[in-house]
């Protein structure tokens, strides 16, 4: 006879890891930039080919490589920017180097805290996180009421 026991147990632990890893990829597709490359030196307007210029000009090692550098500009401009292939390439490795550190995240997270019980959470919640809520809704009218008459320079002095 076979133990078929823990099979629901793995369908449980997948749908669980499944639900994570389709929530990361839509995090990174909706507030990351989805598939888009970030190019830090794009951020700081900087542009490869002038960080190249410069190292030429400055170092004498450079100076033989003039045409190098115009070769790898070639390279860059007329094969990488207009391949269709190597962009979908670029644009998957992206997306998953975005969700895998979101994925990495989640379980180091998840991992670091410790289970609480249910009936731990249900006390912590009815306890703590209640009066804290009954003091916000208190506190921000009053905030706004209170700051209503000030200009937003006085609002900045305090």
């Amino acid at each position: 006879m076979t133990e078929h026991a823990a099979v629901v147990f793995v369908f449980f632990f997948l749908a669980e890891y499944g639900s994570i890893v389709l929530m990361c990829i839509l995090t990174s597709i909706l507030f990351l930039g989805g598939y888009l490359l970030i190019n830090v030196l794009e951020i700081f307007n900087i542009n490869i080919f002038d960080i190249i210029h410069f190292m030429m000009i400055y170092n004498p090692i450079f100076v033989a490589d003039f045409d190098l550098y115009w070769k790898y500009y070639y390279v860059y401009t007329e094969y990488f920017s207009n391949n269709s292939i190597i962009d979908g390439l670029f644009y998957g490795l992206s997306l998953g180097l975005k969700s895998s550190i979101l994925i990495f995240v989640f379980i180091w997270t998840r991992a670091s805290f410790p289970r609480i019980r249910f009936d731990q959470l249900m006390s912590f919640c009815w306890t703590v996180l209640l009066p804290i809520l009954f003091g916000y809704i208190v506190l921000v009218p009053c905030m706004i009421y209170s700051f209503a008459g000030l200009s937003p320079i006085h609002i900045a002095l305090l």
